[in-house]
């Protein structure tokens, strides 16, 4: 019976959809089913994101690199950045020696719009998976983000991370940022990007900051990155 009912909707839905002209045809699909074509297109990012971390995983990734709601970057901008990295540190690509930068994730539930609330429902599964295993090295972010990642323990404390050198150095132009962690404990996870060599070759937000998640990878590369960052170096 319950067969039945389910076969004699989808022929009254044919029927309708067979009286319509097309761009009726194109209001009412999308109208009514909506919900499901977002929740098909999820299915489908987050099996193309398992298969691309399958494949990074027989590669030997010296630094992964994102940035959260830096609505002005593109991944054309981030590219020349990483291509310039790479050749300053020598990364010999026939061994697997790569890098990844990815400036697609969007965190933020101010835009109440469906298409919006699922692109970030994805980015926050996305960026928590990576986070959840180590993977993200560095994080690029705005200051709302930078409390909040920090609030979550998602970032390194710079004064056990960073060699004592590059610390000082930092500590004198006034770059190192706090914040409170998850513990209620105020401490150092951030590096303010201000007027660094970054921001003069990125569209970033003011007071964007950089944050490390992670020294379980390649630490060096990291550090060295960091240099690069703030001055071109």
């Amino acid at each position: 019976m319950k067969q039945n009912n389910t076969n004699k909707t989808f022929k009254t839905e044919l029927e309708k959809l067979k009286q319509m002209s097309i761009e009726d045809r194109l209001w009412y699909i999308w109208e009514y089913y909506k919900l499901q074509i977002f929740a098909f297109f999820l299915v489908i990012f987050l099996l193309y994101e398992a298969g691309t971390c399958i494949y990074r995983n027989l590669q030997d990734t010296m630094l992964y690199c994102v940035t959260v709601n830096e609505t002005s970057l593109l991944s054309s901008d981030f590219s020349i950045v990483q291509k310039e990295f790479e050749e300053k540190n020598g990364f010999d690509k026939t061994w697997k020696e790569n890098t990844i930068f990815d400036c697609s994730l969007s965190v933020d539930d101010s835009n109440k719009e469906v298409y919006d609330q699922y692109y970030n429902t994805a980015s926050n599964i996305k960026l928590t998976s990576l986070l959840a295993t180590d993977t993200v090295d560095v994080l690029i972010t705005v200051p709302q983000m930078f409390s909040y990642y920090t609030a979550q323990n998602a970032c390194l404390d710079l004064s056990s991370f960073l060699s004592e050198d590059l610390y000082e150095k930092l500590e004198k132009e006034n770059r190192l940022l706090t914040a409170v962690d998850g513990d209620g404990n105020k401490i150092c996870t951030g590096i303010s990007l201000d007027d660094s060599y970054l921001s003069s070759k990125l569209p970033l937000s003011d007071e964007s900051s950089l944050s490390v998640c992670t020294d379980k990878n390649h630490p060096d590369v990291v550090q060295n990155f960091i240099t690069y960052c703030i001055w071109g170096k």
